[in-house]
C-alpha cells in the first residue's frame, strides 16, 4: 500500500512539474509603457495645459515678488528709528512670508496634480493593454523598458553604460509581439471620442 501511495505521489508531482499544454503555448507580448505615455495625444494636451498653467503662475509670481520688493523699498526708504519703520517692516515681512508660503503651496499643488494625472493615465494604459491583449488572444504582456545606449560612448563611463544596459528588461521581441502602437491607437481613439 505504501508503495502504491509513493507511486501516485511521484506521478502527481511529475504532473505538477510539467507545464500543461495551455501553459506551454501561452502567448506573450510586450508594451513599452514609457513610449505609450509619451506618445499619447492626451499626454501632449496635458503637457500643454501644464505649460500654460506654469506661464500663468510665473506671471502671478512676478507680481507677488514685485509687491514684496515694493514694500521692502518703502521700508528701506525710512530710517530704522523713524516712527513708521516698524509698521512698514511688519508689512514687508508679512508679504515676504505670504509670498514664500504661496510658492510652496503652488509647487505642492502642481506636483500633486501631475501625480494624479500620471496615475490616471497609467490606469488607462493598463486597462487598454488588457483590452488589446484580450482581443489578440495574448495571455501575458510584459512592460518593456528600453533605455537607449548612446551612440557616443565617450560621453559616459563604464558604470553608466552598465546601468543603461541593466535597465533593459527585454532583449528581443518580434514586431508582431509589440502591442505599443496598438495601445496608443486605442487610447487616442478613446480620448478623441471623449471616453
Amino acid at each position: 500500500m505504501k508503495l502504491s501511495q509513493l507511486l501516485v505521489g511521484t506521478v502527481l508531482l511529475g504532473a505538477l512539474a510539467l507545464p500543461s499544454a495551455a501553459q506551454a503555448q501561452a502567448k506573450i507580448a510586450v508594451a513599452n509603457t514609457a513610449r505609450i505615455l509619451n506618445d499619447l495625444q492626451e499626454t501632449k494636451d496635458l503637457n500643454q495645459k501644464i505649460q500654460n498653467d506654469l506661464r500663468a503662475l510665473e506671471t502671478e509670481r512676478q507680481t507677488r515678488e514685485q509687491k514684496v520688493k515694493d514694500l521692502q523699498a518703502v521700508r528701506d526708504a525710512l530710517k530704522p528709528d523713524a516712527p513708521q519703520f516698524n509698521e512698514k517692516n511688519k508689512d514687508f515681512l508679512q508679504a515676504r512670508i505670504e509670498y514664500e508660503i504661496w510658492i510652496q503651496l503652488q509647487r505642492a499643488n502642481l506636483e500633486r496634480e501631475q501625480k494624479v494625472q500620471m496615475r490616471q493615465l497609467f490606469n488607462k494604459i493598463e486597462q487598454t493593454v488588457a483590452e488589446v491583449a484580450t482581443q489578440k488572444g495574448i495571455d501575458v504582456v510584459f512592460a518593456e523598458q528600453r533605455v537607449d545606449i548612446p551612440d557616443n560612448l565617450d560621453n559616459i563611463n563604464v558604470d553608466q553604460l552598465k546601468a543603461v544596459i541593466g535597465q533593459r528588461n527585454v532583449l528581443f521581441h518580434s514586431v508582431a509581439t509589440d502591442l505599443t502602437n496598438d495601445v496608443i491607437t486605442a487610447l487616442d481613439a478613446k480620448y478623441k471620442s471623449g471616453k
